[in-house]
């Protein structure tokens, strides 16, 4: 069925599991639990036994602090929080009776975090979908780097493994050394992580076999790199209210982020004129926020987010191309590029950068690379960039508060 590290679970030693017999959960089909452990067979154990009996689940992640788990389940609606002990869960308020299935938050990258539910009838449908479109072979195993409280980690790590018949092995250790040592001894195995975590692993010079990144578009630097130590560089591309939109398998630039699975329908621009990405869900278009072009073949290449783009004078700069040529200078470790209204040009570009060089040095550095209206006219040097606690950076906070 599963390794959990080293320890491989059966499905009858995951349905036996103690958490699949509550007493206190007498109705799974109408109740909404929320759960934040750190037994994470425990976990899988439950959110399968849940699946199974139409329940629904807010998986929260391990670390979060009693008081934060606690907030987001009553967020979210919840019967119960199960907070480190499934014996002893926590009563909330009654929730809505509701379909059964997973409740999510999005990612609160330009807002506050959205509750996000969908019915695990969308979820089989996403997995079968995504087995259609999966780059490698059937029985291709992965390696979960990721917490499996989080989409990408749970439906395309673990899930999507078991749907087609394959031995996920999710990893508790996140040390660098440890991961690349169970990708040495699992070496057909698809690494699944973060694209940070990735981009440092590189650095090691290790050959991996496969690994598929999700999430941010990476800097093209960081894609580089990857891609330079991976036999099969994978990326997935999605949103909290669908899942996984499109898989890419062997993207050629960070801007190339997949081709749409076949069960969606979407709408997007083309390469000379991007629009934003909307794809239906059901009878519900649901627009991304995301600037899109679509080549001739379906592939989808991913420009800026909508409200990221910066309008200076009606010419239109995507922060990644600018981070793009800062991250290639030596002496530049980070750099984010977001905008500011400026009373003459509309918008302006500003940058917050970690860097041991001059503001002169790299405002020249600039000039030499860049159109004049890409050139950032704010600069912010700090020892590191502001992040939200998912890891991701919110260019639109930077833009209010920087």
């Amino acid at each position: 069925m599963l390794y959990i590290e080293d320890t491989f679970y059966t499905k009858q030693m995951l349905t036996d599991h103690p958490v699949c017999r509550l007493n206190w959960l007498t109705d799974p089909a109408q109740t909404v639990v929320a759960v934040c452990v750190k037994d994470t067979a425990a976990w899988i154990a439950f959110c399968l036994y849940m699946k199974q009996m139409h329940g629904t689940v807010v998986p929260l992640h391990p670390d979060l602090p009693e008081a934060g788990a606690r907030r987001l389940a009553e967020q979210a609606g919840c019967d119960y929080l199960v907070y480190a002990d499934f014996q002893q869960p926590i009563r909330l308020a009654a929730s809505t009776v509701r379909p059964g299935g997973l409740i999510q938050f999005s990612s609160g990258t330009t807002g506050d975090a959205k509750v996000i539910h969908r019915t695990w009838a969308s979820i089989d449908e996403e997995l079968a979908a995504y087995g259609q479109r999966f780059p490698l072979t059937v029985t291709t195993g992965t390696i979960v780097a990721c917490p499996t409280s989080h989409s990408f980690g749970l439906i395309c790590g673990v899930l999507a493994t078991l749907e087609r018949g394959a031995t996920p092995i999710i990893l508790e250790n996140l040390s660098p050394k440890h991961i690349l040592h169970v990708c040495q001894a699992r070496p057909t195995a698809i690494l699944y992580a973060g694209p940070g975590l990735v981009y440092l692993l590189s650095q090691f010079k290790q050959r991996l076999f496969a690994v598929m990144i999700s999430g941010m578009t990476v800097p093209t630097v960081w894609f580089e790199a990857i891609r330079d130590v991976t036999d099969h560089l994978l990326q997935q591309y999605g949103c909290s209210e669908i899942g996984c939109i499109a898989l890419h398998p062997a993207p050629k630039s960070a801007q190339a982020i997949g081709y749409p699975l076949p069960h969606l329908t979407i709408q997007t621009g083309t390469i000379d004129e991007p629009a934003e990405l909307k794809v239906k869900a059901g009878d519900q278009w649901i627009g991304t926020k995301d600037l899109m072009g679509q080549t001739s073949t379906g592939e989808l290449l991913f420009f800026s987010r909508l409200d990221e783009m910066i309008n200076v004078s009606g010419l239109s700069v995507y922060p990644a191309d600018v981070e793009d040529v800062l991250l290639r200078h030596d002496d530049v470790e980070e750099a984010v590029v977001f905008k500011r209204t400026d009373r003459l040009q509309g918008e302006r570009v500003c940058v917050q950068v970690v860097s041991s060089a001059k503001e002169a040095a790299l405002r020249t550095y600039c000039r030499e690379q860049l159109a004049p209206h890409q050139c950032p006219s704010d600069w912010t040097f700090v020892p590191a960039i502001e992040k939200l606690p998912n890891g991701k950076v919110s260019r639109v906070r930077l833009g209010v508060t920087s």
